[in-house]
């Protein structure tokens, strides 16, 4: 028999191909940092819209709060708001216990929480070494630098330490797999210029993409069962996008022209929710970083 009979005879009579069986996050448990606000909110919206019960957190509590208000359509899906600062492993800690105390493992860490802040205007001065020297030490700090390394890499790395014993314990619990992890990255993070100046944020996001690589490697060489993998989202609406989308997320010729979208528009909730539901449930994938932008194929992000 053929690989590819094999293949069709292991799932001939059974509703494996069903759509609402090959996505089901029905009865699952997810933590998603930075799950009030963008597009961890539309991550928490969509998981628990399907059965999942959410646990988002964030610094501030009043979207937290607001988030929390969320009825699904149907089913038993929730969302639970808890209030944490992720700058220090003590309240990562916290955070886990709190989690701890009303479950017993958890499916999806969504590693989510992000930052922008100020980045040296390199295009506005003068494109000389001395222009540009100046630009470079007076309009940026070592505090910036390390403040979005901290939210992008060392919480995302001490998050996914302390919650390894409940992401594991899911196959305790009647699940096929051990949870997973998805680290939110950005198209910033593979791209080759700085996007007029924001090295600190590049910088950042492209060490996010690789410290979930070590992770997905380390933890598949030592048996854990436990994947990690990254998704890496151009242009969708959110307080850390381009300023500028107003009423024109379906202008086709401005996302065109300004931005390089060939496909003529930004990202929506419909788009990120498949593609990030489609990777906390295959189980087959480990160590990739998901690029979803419209205009990366044609370039326009260099």
């Amino acid at each position: 028999m053929s690989s590819s009979l094999s293949l069709q005879k292991s799932i001939a009579g059974s509703d494996a191909l069903d759509v609402a069986n090959l996505y089901s996050v029905d009865g699952r448990v997810a933590v998603v940092t930075g799950g009030g606000t963008g597009l961890g909110l539309v991550t928490a919206t969509a998981l628990a819209e399907n059965g999942c019960t959410v646990y988002i957190t964030g610094r501030r509590l009043e979207p937290l709060e607001e988030a929390a208000k969320f009825k699904p359509r149907k089913g038993n899906g929730r969302i639970v708001a808890i209030q944490a600062d992720l700058g220090s492993k003590e309240s990562i800690v916290a955070l886990r216990d709190a989690v701890s105390a009303q479950e017993k493992f958890i499916n999806v860490l969504v590693n989510n929480a992000g930052v922008c802040l100020s980045a040296p205007k390199i295009d506005n001065v003068p494109q000389t070494a001395e222009g540009l020297s100046k630009c470079l030490l007076e309009e940026d700090s070592f505090g910036t630098w390390g403040s979005e390394y901290d939210t992008h890499v060392t919480a995302v790395h001490f998050m996914t330490a302390a919650f390894l014993p409940l992401l594991a314990a899911a196959t305790d619990h009647g699940f096929p797999e051990p949870g997973n992890i998805v680290n939110i990255a950005s198209l910033s993070g593979i791209t080759r210029t700085s996007q007029r100046g924001q090295f600190n944020y590049n910088a950042s996001k492209a060490a996010t993409i690789h410290l979930s690589l070590m992770h997905a490697t380390e933890f598949s060489r030592r048996g854990l069962g436990i994947r990690v993998n990254a998704i890496s989202p151009g242009y969708f609406p959110s307080g850390m996008s381009v300023a500028d989308f107003g009423d024109r997320q379906s202008d086709d010729e401005h996302w065109r022209e300004k931005y390089g979208i060939p496909l003529k528009r930004v990202g929506n909730a419909i788009d990120y929710a498949q593609c990030i539901i489609a990777l906390i449930v295959n189980q087959y994938m480990t160590g990739s970083n998901v690029i979803i932008d419209g205009a990366w194929l044609a370039g326009m992000a260099f």
